[in-house]
């Protein structure tokens, strides 16, 4: 019985024993498979996020390749472009050639004005000025009772008269004995407006607006930037001037242009001598004065070197030394100031008191560039060295 019992009990153990072993095995399998679970999960993840980057990375670089392709397009228009501008260049250049070479063979030989003919024809001119204000304007001003140009000047062509002067004259216009100068400062600044300060003097063509000599100074500038020197530029101006005033047409235009100038200076010095005969005061302007101006400034405008004429600084009354001196308090003679100081000695007593011409300056052109400003003829100006005998100067 005993025996039986205990064998009864060691098959219930065995059977415990079973039951437990397959209960372990089936709690090890159910790890194994959620952790297999959860690692393949991770792994769709991680796949999933690599194949976006991907994609992103894709599309930036379609992006980025896009942009190149419309970088390089761009670039090649751009040279096409370059090359069509240069080739347009390339033509103007020619056609520049061959319209300089063209004036070149229609264009007689030129004779240009030597520095030394424009020094005697301006000192003319200046003196031929001077002389009509004291044969025409002398004795009337001698009669008046006051020497004060502006109480003679009556509008309108007094007061353009009186526009006429510079600052300084006009401050001086009571200063006793200085109305010839005031006249011929006037004249001498007239034609400085109508004539000498123009690129050209007078119409070249039928136009209001000076288109031909607006086109000559805009296509000398043109030259000026394609490798040619300064006296290439100026020689190819000097015979394009030269071959249009050999026109036809153009005699007819420079006449009409003098006959205006006459006409609008008689009117103004009307003023000045109201007694002369105005067939006879025209006759005298246009003989002594337009006519002398136009001829000069001519030959000035068609010469290659660079003319004008310049007025006094506004420091002139300390860099007397640089130009001619009327003596007011010596009736006008000239007098020699060259070499001093404004502290010197001989400058001592005297005043500057106003301008009355522009001095003649050249920019000579040789080699290929330009010279310096040179002065051949000094403006001139009127001093005196009488102290305050003549003065009452406006401020």
């Amino acid at each position: 019985m005993l025996r039986y019992l205990q064998l009864l009990t060691q098959g219930t153990d065995a059977t415990n024993s079973g039951t437990a072993r397959h209960h372990r095995n089936r709690e090890e399998s159910d790890t194994t498979t959620e952790q297999a679970s959860s690692h393949a999960n991770g792994l769709e993840d991680k796949l999933t996020s690599e194949t976006h980057l991907r994609r992103f990375t894709e599309t930036v670089l379609d992006s980025r390749q896009q942009e190149i392709e419309d970088r390089e397009m761009e670039k090649d228009e751009l040279v096409l472009r370059v090359e069509a501008l240069e080739n347009e260049l390339a033509s103007t250049q020619r056609q520049l050639e061959e319209a300089q070479d063209q004036v070149f063979r229609l264009q007689p030989c030129r004779k240009d004005i030597t520095e030394s003919e424009a020094k005697d024809a301006y000192k003319t001119l200046v003196g031929n000025v001077q002389r009509w204000v004291e044969n025409r304007a002398g004795h009337v001003i001698d009669e008046l009772e006051t020497g004060r140009l502006m109480s003679r000047a009556a509008p309108p062509e007094g007061s353009r008269l009186v526009t006429l002067l510079r600052e300084q004259s006009r401050r001086c216009i009571n200063v006793s004995q200085s109305d010839e100068f005031q006249i011929m400062g006037a004249i001498m600044n007239y034609l400085h407006i109508t004539m000498f300060s123009k690129s050209f003097y007078c119409p070249l063509d039928d136009g209001d607006d000076g288109g031909t000599a607006v086109w000559i100074d805009e296509l000398e500038e043109t030259m000026s930037q394609l490798q040619r020197d300064i006296t290439q530029c100026r020689e190819w101006r000097s015979e394009t001037l030269t071959a249009l005033t050999y026109q036809p047409a153009f005699k007819a235009r420079r006449q009409r242009y003098i006959n205006f100038v006459v006409d609008d200076l008689t009117s103004l010095l009307s003023i000045i001598v109201p007694r002369t005969p105005p067939a006879d005061l025209q006759a005298s302007v246009r003989r002594s004065i337009v006519e002398p101006a136009a001829d000069l400034v001519h030959q000035l405008h068609l010469a290659p070197s660079i003319y004008s004429l310049k007025w006094p600084a506004r420091s002139a009354s300390t860099r007397l030394e640089v130009y001619q001196c009327f003596n007011l308090a010596n009736g006008g003679t000239p007098i020699d100031l060259s070499g001093t100081k404004s502290s010197s000695p001989a400058r001592r007593n005297v005043m500057y008191l106003f301008d009355i011409a522009p001095g003649l300056f050249v920019e000579r052109i040789e080699d290929g560039r330009k010279l310096g400003l040179k002065a051949i003829v000094k403006p001139t100006v009127l001093v005196t060295n009488a102290g305050g005998i003549y003065l009452k100067v406006q401020r």
